[in-house]
């Protein structure tokens, strides 16, 4: 029979039923979501991080391309400057520069002065005279060979001199120069 009771008993029991299913359904959305956000965060972690191994792969390419391109140039950069504790081996260059190409010259004082460029290199600057005894073309020659010198040189100023006003016989050519030396 079909009574109040009955139908308030029959409500009531679906009732609950369907608080649990919701309760189980909460529980399970709630996890789930929690999951989905693990799992996305995981994801994104990843993904960020080969972006960087990428980038990172890439530059460790690019510093290995650059590296080889160097190869043993940086031997020669080190070279080109001269030690300021001992010229020698620079002006022995010099003269055999002259006796190369047939002059006869006279290098005056070298000085050690401070470095214009702001670096971390122990950079000094050697100013030097030189005095040189020849015809104007074979001093074109000179300069041709000491342009092709291994080292950072330069000609501050040139000073040239000769006798009858024709630059094929002698003349007195005068230059101060300067070289970059490793001062340490």
């Amino acid at each position: 029979m079909f009574t109040t009771k009955n139908l308030f008993a029959l409500f009531g029991k679906h009732f609950l039923v369907t608080l649990g299913v919701l309760a189980l359904a909460s529980v399970a959305v709630f996890f789930l979501s929690n999951q989905i956000a693990n799992i996305s965060a995981k994801a994104t972690s990843e993904r960020r991080l080969a972006t960087i191994l990428s980038e990172r792969t890439a530059l460790l390419s690019n510093l290995k391309n650059e590296t080889e391109i160097i190869g043993a140039n940086d031997a020669i950069i080190k070279n080109s400057f001269i030690p300021s504790n001992n010229i020698l081996g620079f002006v022995a260059t010099l003269k055999n520069l002259a006796l190369k190409t047939g002059l006869t010259q006279a290098l005056g004082s070298f000085t050690l002065g401070a470095s214009t460029i702001g670096t971390s290199f122990p950079v000094g600057i050697i100013t030097y005279q030189n005095t040189v005894s020849s015809n104007v073309p074979m001093f074109i020659n000179y300069l041709k060979e000491f342009e092709q010198l291994p080292y950072f040189t330069k000609i501050d100023s040139l000073s040239i001199s000769a006798g009858g006003g024709d630059w094929s016989t002698s003349a007195t050519i005068s230059f101060s120069a300067t070289v970059a030396a490793q001062t340490q």
